[in-house]
């Protein structure tokens, strides 16, 4: 293809009009429309840095192709809607094709007519990447997603959008000693959702430090191959139920758990009735979404005894309260270890990292921590765990800790 025909092939793209926009795109394409000298040049810098900014000046073509398999357009969302897509496959095919083509373009074919630019200007190459077509993008959108929820297993939703969260945790099950009846009730539960049987809401309640967060990050790590997703939601955000759903309702390739973490209410608020609605009540709840949330609280909504007092109908107050945790239909109760589980989720830890201690310094360690913190948990364990690494890997005596 020539360069005007390339760039009117480009100007006709509708599937991928969005890509029009991309400012690596734009700076190619306008300079195959040949302008001049002072302004090729801009645009050259232009595009040879938005081809550095993602390490792929030497492979321009994977540029695009990432451009395409992230893309917003009405082919990703009826995939991901599992709508049917056959009537819109070779018009993919056929700009695939052109956006190809454009990514084809090399310093080699401006040497002619920009050859002083050529010699100055920063280089780059096409490399070997090759765009998929309509089938593997299919594939990949049905794998990964697309825009905003392309980019990672866990998000958090600030009201209107899903925000990727880069850095996840690599928590697996197995990291978390002890509870193996709470992390099986929790892990079967998931299991059924994925599988699209019928599966709960779940609260997980429990002493601080227990492992109730831990637990859902597990879940997210041990199931994220098979397409759930995980979103964050903040207290503050629970009013915004109704633009999350709308958006997890698009997706109807995952599965979502909407993560509340350390769940309680003030008394007098209105996110409790809100939460209730989104657990039960609502008039629209996508099937591919549950509600995971932790609590400290047996009561998930904090009341003063003058409010009780001063309740004329006290009873139907309680109920109206009580009715919040009973919308989750799996509580999973996490209580702290005592002495001899303490000293054997240490032990369980250390050994994960190839550390040995004797039982005796095991236990004096742990009995003098935990007197320390006021208390026994798994992340005090987690913390005592790390101390001692750091002080054995100093070539210090573990017993000379606390």
């Amino acid at each position: 293809m020539t360069f005007e025909q390339i760039d009117i092939a480009v100007r006709s793209l509708s599937i991928f009009e969005n890509l029009k926009s991309d400012v690596g795109v734009k700076a190619l394409s306008e300079m195959i429309c040949l302008p001049e000298k002072k302004r090729f040049t801009e645009l050259w810098a232009s595009y040879f840095n938005t081809l550095a900014n993602c390490g792929c000046e030497k492979n321009a073509a994977d540029y695009f192709r990432r451009l395409v398999l992230t893309d917003d357009n009405v082919f990703a969302r009826r995939v991901a809607a599992r709508e049917d897509v056959s009537g819109l496959t070779e018009r993919v095919n056929f700009e695939l094709k052109i956006i190809a083509a454009l990514a084809a373009v090399t310093p080699a074919d401006f040497a002619d007519k920009y050859a002083d630019v050529n010699a100055v200007s920063a280089q780059w190459e096409s490399g070997k990447s090759k765009l998929p077509d309509a089938a593997e993008l299919k594939k990949q959108i049905e794998k990964n997603g697309y825009g905003n929820v392309s980019k990672s297993a866990a998000y958090r939703f600030d009201g209107k959008l899903l925000i990727s969260i880069d850095s996840i945790s690599e928590i697996s099950l197995s990291d978390l000693k002890l509870y193996d009846d709470c992390k099986k009730a929790v892990a079967d539960n998931t299991a059924d959702f994925i599988d699209g049987l019928p599966a709960n809401n779940v609260l997980l309640y429990g002493d601080r430090g227990s492992g109730k967060s831990s637990t859902v990050h597990a879940i997210l790590n041990e199931y994220k191959g098979r397409g759930l997703r995980l979103v964050e939601l903040n207290k503050s955000s629970i009013k915004h139920f109704p633009a999350l759903f709308d958006i997890i309702g698009r997706f109807k390739i995952f599965k979502f758990i909407i993560f509340i973490d350390d769940l309680t209410f003030v008394e007098g608020t209105d996110d409790f009735s809100e939460l209730k609605a989104a657990l039960e009540g609502s008039v629209y709840k996508p099937e591919n979404a549950l509600i995971y949330a932790t609590t400290n609280r047996r009561h998930l909504v904090r009341e003063s005894f003058e409010s009780r007092q001063n309740d004329v109908h006290i009873n139907d107050t309680l109920q109206e309260q009580a009715s919040l945790s009973d919308r989750f239909g799996l509580v999973v109760t996490f209580l702290s270890p005592d002495k001899r589980e303490f000293v054997e989720i240490l032990k369980g830890i250390l050994s994960d990292r190839n550390i040995e201690i004797d039982l005796k310094t095991a236990e004096t360690l742990a009995e003098r921590y935990a007197l320390k913190k006021g208390g026994r948990s798994g992340r005090a364990a987690k913390q005592l765990a790390d101390m001692i690494e750091s002080r054995l890997k100093r070539g210090l005596p573990s017993d000379g800790l606390l």
